[in-house]
């Protein structure tokens, strides 16, 4: 079997898995197409060009010939940068076809998105694929993902009122999972199975994994890295601590809860303002190299991703699980409302259940917590395995 990825940048997030895949499927047998360079601003933030032996550049579009001679070669293509021209040239041939995405009606613009003739078609071509070419996977990058694309499938029939439905579905919580509808039947469903982004590896070094119970049982560190955006709800992480900190004045058996933040943003001097009402409960630091993340989280015991559904994926989740961290997460925010257990989850911006969810941590489920399960299946080595024993199996013929 011959896989081609057809991509935009060499993402880290696609890195750890093509890293597997290529060990899985041999030289000469993977190919990374990459067709952008890293934009600044990634750059800025610790993303690196990777080089490896397996991956050709090119500026934009691959020429005619050259998409010829791939689409000759390869049994698959994997597409994380929807180009028709590409998919077109595999589909013609009857190719296996699969596309990883985040939301296409990501907030806050939604269906808002349509009025650019650009996106019409490109929705068009993959409501076409999704509904037409059984040789077609669609591999959405959280369930909200998946919802979107059964809106696109809605819209692109002018069926606006199918398109605004609410929708509720339920998926298996593990790579090439499957996902089926509740209330009513979605056989486009049937086109999907869960993906995700997949992070490298903890590199296990001499620093521990912290635990509580070894010096003050009821301390949590609470983490939280990255740009000080709205988006990222922030706000709830400090409300949410400040307010515990407050109830344990006249509640000495409470747990004691502090916070770090890294980073910076245009909602850093409205979050220090907020925080400087709650005492020294929760601090700021400046940034850190992209490298000294790890680090950090192995310092402390719970992350917290609060973000919103502008946050289309959040690899942070399994950074924090593979350095052995609790993670709590939003419904809204990919990652989180894909990779943890329902008892980890609470809504963006509700500030009140995140205080809830912090306060019952214990020391039993800081060493023990049952999201320690979830870093082991969202794995870049699980996610290659799973993606290859379904095109190995003949998932397609379904």
């Amino acid at each position: 079997m011959k896989v081609l990825v057809y991509a935009g940048i060499v993402s880290p997030h696609m890195i750890p898995l093509c890293d597997s895949l290529y060990a899985r499927l041999g030289p000469g047998n993977f190919l990374y197409c990459a067709t952008l360079r890293m934009r600044q601003e990634r750059s800025k933030l610790g993303w690196k060009e990777a080089e490896r032996e397996w991956i050709v550049r090119y500026d934009g579009v691959p020429p005619c010939d050259v998409l010829e001679v791939y689409a000759d070669k390869f049994d698959v293509l994997f597409v994380s940068e929807f180009e028709p021209k590409v998919i077109e040239c595999f589909r013609k041939r009857g190719k296996r076809i699969l596309y990883a995405s985040e939301r296409w009606l990501k907030p806050p613009f939604g269906a808002i998105r349509f009025i650019k003739k650009s996106f019409v078609r490109r929705a068009m071509e993959f409501a076409s694929l999704l509904r037409s070419y059984n040789k077609f996977l669609y591999l959405p990058i959280g369930p909200h993902a998946a919802v979107d694309a059964l809106r696109i499938a809605c819209y692109t029939k002018l069926d606006v009122i199918g398109g605004l439905r609410n929708r509720r579905i339920a998926f298996e919580k593990h790579p090439m999972g499957r996902l089926s509808a509740l209330g009513r039947s979605e056989v486009l469903l049937d086109k999907m199975r869960m993906w995700g982004y997949y992070v490298a590896p903890s590199k296990k070094d001499a620093l521990p994994v912290q635990e509580a119970s070894k010096s003050k049982p009821h301390a949590i560190k609470v983490l939280w890295v990255g740009r000080l955006l709205n988006l990222k709800r922030v706000d709830t992480i400090v409300r949410a601590v400040g307010e515990h900190v407050n109830l344990k004045r006249v509640d000495n058996s409470l747990p004691e809860i502090t916070l770090d933040i890294y980073g910076s943003g245009p909602a850093e001097k409205i979050l220090k303002k907020m925080a400087a009402q709650y005492g020294d409960a929760v601090k700021f630091y400046p940034p850190v190299p992209i490298e000294e993340v790890r680090r950090l989280m192995r310092e402390h015991g719970v992350y917290v991703l609060a973000s919103n559904g502008y946050e289309g994926w959040g690899a942070v989740v399994s950074e924090a699980l593979e350095e052995g961290m609790t993670v709590l997460g939003t419904y809204e925010a990919g990652s989180s409302a894909t990779i943890l257990p329902e008892g980890c989850l609470f809504h963006a911006g509700d500030w009140r259940a995140l205080k809830k969810l912090l306060s019952g941590i214990s020391c039993k489920t800081m060493e023990n917590h049952v999201n320690g399960n979830c870093a082991s299946l969202w794995t870049a080595e699980a996610g290659a395995k799973a993606l290859c024993e379904y095109l190995e199996d003949g998932g397609f013929n379904e």
